[in-house]
């Protein structure tokens, strides 16, 4: 039993992270119909950021949550208005392939920049704490109430607010919205800033309990695919759910079998998604 809780415990913390990762793409897409290939980028800058703050101020770590909101939220915004917005009314694979230039574009700047070192910093929540025989560390305690409180607080936006009534007006028809009165440009630069600050927040989360390199946020990146796709495409809620199965599951394979299957199960569960639900666990069926 105390196994089972502690491989619970990561899997949460995994699933967690996967989670905010999720929440970024699945808020593009659902809003502007739009597969985010730099999305992995924008993680490496929240992590990037937040080892920058560290390492040259002393701070604490925990600055580097808003730091890099505040920096992915500006950086979505320009890019939005300066990339994005022009391919409006283009064929959805060039909006795509645009991405992914900016993903390249990324991460040769982030190589140029810092070179293939691993970074880490060791400041910060540190200890550990344990409960019944289960073993969790402060990092991975802070990382998880964060996520937490990070993704309530977009559920509130999304859900509640009178800005997410516009995402929601703009994803179910942008024309309509557009009609009844919504700014469909100002919800969309919004959605962008919003899905990349998530990112970046991400990204800072992953700077505590790993390390830093050029390609952080493209290992992320791909496993957050997977969640939006068992998820639902466009659907927040079970982009969530998908990430916490996710991150279960790549626990418990992960130490019964080894990184590798872990690896392919989740491919695999993939595959199985596509086959028995295309349209994900809480995505809408598509109009026939």
């Amino acid at each position: 039993m105390t196994l089972i809780l502690q491989l619970a415990i990561n899997g949460l913390v995994f699933g967690s992270l996967l989670g905010l990762v999720a929440l970024g793409l699945a808020l593009v897409f659902g809003v502007m119909r739009l597969v985010n290939f730099a999305h992995g980028e924008f993680i490496t800058l929240g992590a990037y950021a937040t080892y920058l703050l560290v390492t040259t101020t002393g701070v604490s770590p925990l600055w580097g949550i808003p730091i890099a909101a505040l920096l992915g939220a500006t950086i979505g915004l320009a890019v939005q208005m300066l990339v994005i917005s022009r391919l409006a009314g283009r064929p959805e694979l060039e909006a795509l392939m645009a991405t992914y230039a900016l993903s390249i574009v990324g991460l040769g700047l982030f190589a140029l920049a810092f070179g293939g070192d691993f970074r880490t910093y060791s400041a910060g929540p540190a200890g550990n704490v344990t409960l019944a025989g289960v073993v969790v560390g402060w990092r991975s305690i802070t990382v998880l109430v964060a996520c937490v409180i990070v993704g309530a607080a977009t559920l509130a936006l999304v859900s509640r607010a009178r800005t997410g009534l516009g995402f929601r007006a703009v994803a179910q028809n942008r024309e309509a919205a557009a009609a009844c009165g919504v700014n469909v440009v100002a919800s969309e630069r919004l959605a962008f800033s919003v899905s990349v600050a998530l990112a970046a927040i991400c990204g800072a989360l992953i700077s505590f309990i790993g390390t830093t390199t050029p390609n952080v946020g493209h290992e992320w990146l791909l496993d957050g695919f997977v969640v939006v796709i068992v998820g639902g495409l466009g659907s927040i809620s079970g982009a969530l759910v998908a990430a916490l199965a996710i991150g279960l599951l790549h626990s418990f394979a992960s130490y019964f079998l080894d990184d590798s299957w872990a690896q392919i199960m989740t491919y695999v569960l993939l595959y199985v998604a596509l086959l028995v639900r295309p349209h994900g666990l809480l995505g809408a069926r598509s109009a026939t």
